[in-house]
């Protein structure tokens, strides 16, 4: 038993980072968030930059109008005006990521005809998809969805702990990423642990009882058989004197 409740209580403290780290590590993301927060103007840049460096985009040139441009593609067979309407910023809305936002650009093909969405479904919606983008506050740098590999070690949040914890406490930062199912694992394994050590010593006491019961009934049997025996013996002497009483009797009689 003692084994496993130190087991259990290793877990526990392995969660707990050491107070100077993490209070480090909050001050350095707040300190990051302060000097590189995403701009709406920033995000609109980098998406025209984007578009206008994609190899199948044949044109992207503003208009007088306004968030209006000529945009021609091969990615599908369009020609025409293209319509920035919205272009959005916001934190990643994840619990394992920091450091990290979204920046959201809606458009619209004004030129599109009416069958052009059905004909053109899957690459459109792909295309689409392909229009939201990722802010790396560490970096200061809008990065496209293609790019998530190269920055991930920048918000990942297990990532970064692991990289500011020192060296040596690996097993902490196993044990940090994992508390959600090690420690509810580790209560259950040790319940069944428990639970398994008492129904043992339960079936041994039954079982004790039952051997010591059943010693008890070959006992009681064995002296029933000798009290069988001895009244047998006793009925053998009874017979016998009995015969002689009857002979002395018949010679009496003579």
């Amino acid at each position: 038993m003692k084994p496993l409740l130190a087991m259990l209580a290793f877990c526990v403290l392995a969660l707990v980072p050491p107070p100077a780290v993490a209070q480090e590590a909050q001050a350095d993301r707040v300190a990051v968030r302060a000097a590189t927060e995403p701009t709406r103007a920033g995000l609109v840049t980098f998406w025209e930059e984007t578009l206008s460096g994609d190899p199948q985009v044949k044109k992207l040139e503003k208009t007088k109008e306004e968030n209006v441009y000529d945009f021609e593609t091969d990615f599908f067979p369009y020609k025409g005006r293209l319509k920035l309407l919205n272009a959005a910023v916001t934190n990643s809305d994840t619990e394992y990521y920091i450091n990290l936002a979204r920046g959201i650009v809606e458009i619209e093909l004004m030129d599109a005809g009416e069958d052009f969405y059905k004909k053109y479904a899957r690459s459109y919606g792909a295309w689409v998809q392909a229009q939201n983008y990722y802010f790396n506050m560490k970096r200061g740098i809008w990065f496209a969805p293609a790019d998530w590999n190269l920055y991930a070690k920048d918000f990942d949040k297990y990532a970064e702990e692991a990289a500011a914890a020192p060296k040596g406490c690996t097993v902490k930062s196993f044990f940090g990423r994992y508390a959600g199912s090690i420690i509810p694992l580790s209560v259950f394994v040790l319940v069944v642990l428990l639970l398994l050590a008492f129904a043992r010593k339960q079936n041994k006491r039954v079982w004790d009882n039952h051997a010591k019961a059943l010693e008890e009934q070959q006992r009681g049997l064995k002296m029933v058989e000798e009290s069988q025996k001895i009244a047998q013996e006793s009925l053998k002497h009874q017979q016998e004197h009995t015969k002689l009483l009857q002979e002395i009797l018949a010679a009496v009689k003579k």
